[in-house]
């Protein structure tokens, strides 16, 4: 009977560890705020009872976060990471630093409406190596509430950009239960990143790039083009048979199935192009990619991430945005879904970039403006034009040949 007691109490004991059990220590931060760094405690437990000072994450929705748009190696650790991406139902805050997504207002900096995001949801990235599968890193994007007017924000300055988590030791994923990061004390080792150093050029550097377009929901991929002409203030950018032609004015869309082209004033070149910057976006680190998705094989790439939110003329969104760190090239971004769900958010990935050679480059690219309908002459939506010739260029065939063998093959 006395072996039975010890026994049963053993078991009661093990009960309350499994229950409640300490995986490792971290830290939290949000990356615009240095005072905000804290020292973490991450638990697992069976119950999402919510106490101060804690984030709870449910394990179930993380084992199903199947997003998986971008690999990469860290260069300073050179471990190689997968980066899972949407949306999460995470409950609590830490220090009053409530990181829940909110939609804007409609009309901010003049995007319309139809953003929905569910009570208690933020927007993140979760860094889990290749090896272990340990999540060592979680990237939270702020939303920017309460959206003050533009002309009011400051690069690297509250309240956009990001909050991190980061857990040294790696937590190893689970099925079931509840992950819980509760602050221990404040700290000073959190690695801000300099405002002085860290911030996207604006406008970003003129290129032209092209690639591909995926929604991973939908096994979808198309070509696409973006041409950044800012001395004529001048964009192109494509995704399959849908064409954005931006002039200083506004827009013309071309839907190439329905043959139609409507004109946009909501959001004209500064406000697709401009808005890509540190105002809403926070520097990650040096990247280097070795995998998208939606493409069938690559060479690693040495890339600047960036992460927060872009507005466009699609409206305001959460992304991971790309530049190479050599040219600083903008050659791609992944968005993240405000709806929660596995297999969510899309990508742009430009295999092929290099500097555009103003009004040359425009005035080749194919379909112009004008073989769509849209204008009469190229110079009814470009301004001015000089003397270039406006032909299909051979390199563009070849460009647009070698991506389609190469989405062939990715679905093979």
């Amino acid at each position: 009977m006395y072996v039975l007691v010890n026994v049963s109490t053993i078991l009661i004991f093990l009960g309350f560890l499994i229950i409640d059990s300490v995986i490792c220590n971290g830290l939290f931060y949000l990356q615009r705020i240095p005072s905000s760094c804290v020292e973490t405690t991450i638990n697992s437990t069976t119950n999402n009872n919510l106490t101060s000072n804690c984030f709870i994450f449910d394990w179930q929705q993380i084992s199903n976060f199947t997003t998986n748009y971008t690999t990469y190696i860290n260069p300073d650790t050179n471990q190689t990471f997968y980066v899972y991406s949407g949306a999460l139902t995470v409950l609590g805050t830490i220090d009053n630093y409530a990181l829940d997504y909110h939609c804007p207002p409609t009309g901010y900096n003049g995007v319309g409406s139809g953003c929905t995001v569910q009570i208690d949801t933020q927007l993140v990235m979760l860094h889990v190596n290749t090896i272990d599968r340990k999540i060592y890193a979680i990237d939270v994007i702020l939303s920017g509430t309460p959206f003050p007017s533009l002309s009011n924000l400051t690069d690297n300055q509250p309240p956009f950009g990001k909050a991190r988590h980061i857990f040294s030791s790696g937590i190893a994923m689970q099925s079931t239960g509840y992950l819980k990061i509760c602050k221990s004390n404040t700290s000073t080792q959190c690695p801000f990143a300099s405002t002085n150093t860290y911030k996207l050029p604006n406008p970003l550097p003129s290129n032209t790039g092209y690639g591909i377009f995926g929604i991973q929901a939908n096994s979808f991929v198309t070509d696409a083009v973006w041409i950044m002409d800012d001395i004529r203030q001048l964009l192109i950018v494509t995704l399959g048979t849908t064409y954005y032609y931006f002039n200083a004015s506004g827009f013309f869309i071309y839907q190439y199935d329905t043959n139609a082209c409507a004109w946009m004033p909501s959001c004209n070149y500064q406000c697709e192009a401009y808005n890509y910057n540190s105002r809403f976006l926070d520097y990650s680190g040096v990247w280097i990619i070795t995998k998208k998705w939606g493409i069938a094989s690559m060479k690693p790439v040495a890339v600047q991430a960036w992460i927060g939110n872009a507005i466009d003329a699609a409206g305001v969104f959460p992304i991971v945005m790309y530049t190479d760190n050599a040219t600083g090239h903008y050659i791609g971004l992944d968005k993240l879904d405000t709806v929660i769900g596995s297999k969510r958010g899309a990508t742009y990935w430009y295999l092929i970039h290099d500097t555009t050679v103003t009004l040359t480059t425009i005035a080749t690219y194919r379909p112009s403006v004008v073989d769509v309908g849209c204008v009469s002459k190229l110079s009814d939506w470009a301004g001015t034009m000089s003397s270039c010739a406006t032909f299909f260029k051979l390199n563009n065939i070849q460009i647009i040949i070698t991506l389609l063998i190469l989405t062939y093959i990715y679905f093979l």
